[in-house]
């Protein structure tokens, strides 16, 4: 039940919808959730053109702030780092990886609370890391809370366990509802079915790039003659992994399906009989696929990575966790799922309403409001 404490919420992030990806969805569901709530919510992220554009969209106050080109991932926008100076708020929320939203929130009055959501450690460019770390422990230190998604984000991370104290677990949270079929929707998991031939159906949905490990999954498929290996999505490997599967033997029985619409993608989930998850890096920080396959009541097979993924797959609960880039362990655990039909739909049961419980948007944002209520009342009373 929303407080009838009045809070205004400033969110800093990158992109917002209708750009996609998984922190622009996710910021999308905080930021019209905490609305819902009765906030007021001005978000701040960057704009993909020279110009700033503000609207107002499901009650949310986004402001596109003008950038000027990318370079390393990073949006040059002027005006981004003086945005807690710009937009008054009780508190702001940051999220981490966002080299800009890291400096508003160093620069801006320091009595204003702010909620760090680190979203994974910076993995991938590490030749400009070392030159970042200073930037990164000040916004550590500024923080007043830091929450992270699964407690292995904590205990992996070589720069969060110094700040322990601060930290705040709350998994991300999806939408489910959308993935509850209607008719049309089960008449065409009935005709994907069908294109399976009678063989089992194994998924697999991501970009199709080195570290998901798609290629474990084209050995594993050698060892599991019954089954169909489908792949969702595109990426700059599909063409190798065209070229694998046939050198493998299994090109016969996998189907690349490239990217599908956000309205069949649940179908496929239901479709399926197992979702397979193969990746093989720290880069995959969670993995909110798992969750879509879980709240379609389909057991998953994942990696023990340094990451939140193993924790999000649930290993015997809703899924099973095999070594990485290992795919004899894939297979030995896709088959025994495949080979006990009460086991896997028992574990895919468990999967489903652990996602209601733990992976759902009201239950996230919820979570947050519940902090977010917390640090105002501390400022007030302090």
């Amino acid at each position: 039940m929303a407080s009838p404490l009045r809070v205004k919420i400033l969110e800093l992030g990158k992109f917002y919808a209708p750009e996609r990806g998984g922190i622009e969805t996710l910021l999308r569901s905080l930021c019209e959730g905490f609305v819902r709530l009765g906030a007021e919510v001005d978000c701040v992220v960057a704009n993909r053109t020279p110009r700033t554009v503000n609207e107002t969209l499901a009650g949310v106050r986004v402001h596109r702030l003008a950038s000027w080109r990318e370079a390393m991932s990073i949006s040059l926008t002027p005006r981004y780092p003086f945005a807690t100076r710009r937009y008054h708020a009780d508190l702001w929320h940051a999220h981490f990886p966002n080299p800009l939203a890291d400096l508003a929130a160093i620069l801006g009055p320091r009595q204003t609370p702010l909620i760090l959501s680190w979203h994974s450690d910076i993995v991938r460019q590490t030749a400009a890391l070392r030159f970042y770390l200073p930037l990164q422990r000040a916004l550590l230190r500024r923080a007043t809370r830091i929450v992270v998604a699964t407690p292995y984000h904590l205990k992996y991370s070589p720069y969060l366990p110094e700040f322990e104290s601060k930290c705040v677990i709350i998994p991300f949270g999806l939408n489910l509802d959308r993935f509850q079929l209607d008719a049309e929707g089960r008449a065409r998991v009935e005709y994907l079915r069908r294109e399976a031939q009678g063989r089992r159906i194994l998924l697999n949905v991501g970009r199709l790039v080195g570290y998901k490990g798609q290629r474990y999954a084209l050995l594993a498929l050698r060892r599991l003659p019954g089954a169909v290996l489908w792949l969702v999505g595109t990426g700059p490997l599909e063409s190798e992994l065209k070229r694998l599967a046939g050198e493998f033997g299994v090109a016969d029985r996998v189907r690349f399906w490239g990217d599908i619409t956000d309205e069949d993608l649940p179908r496929f989930f239901h479709a399926c009989d197992v979702f397979i998850f193969p990746s093989i890096s720290p880069n995959e920080a969670f993995g909110l696929v798992q969750v879509e396959a879980m709240a379609c009541s389909k057991p998953v097979v994942a990696c023990q990575l340094r990451s939140g993924v193993p924790y999000v797959c649930g290993d015997g609960v809703s899924g099973l966790t095999v070594p990485p880039a290992d795919a004899d362990s894939l297979a030995d655990a896709v088959n025994g799922l495949l080979s006990n039909d009460s086991y896997r739909l028992q574990m895919g049961a468990s999967g489903r309403q652990r996602a209601l419980s733990e992976f759902s948007e009201p239950v996230m944002v919820q979570r947050y409001w519940e902090l977010i209520q917390e640090l105002v009342v501390e400022r007030i009373s302090s």
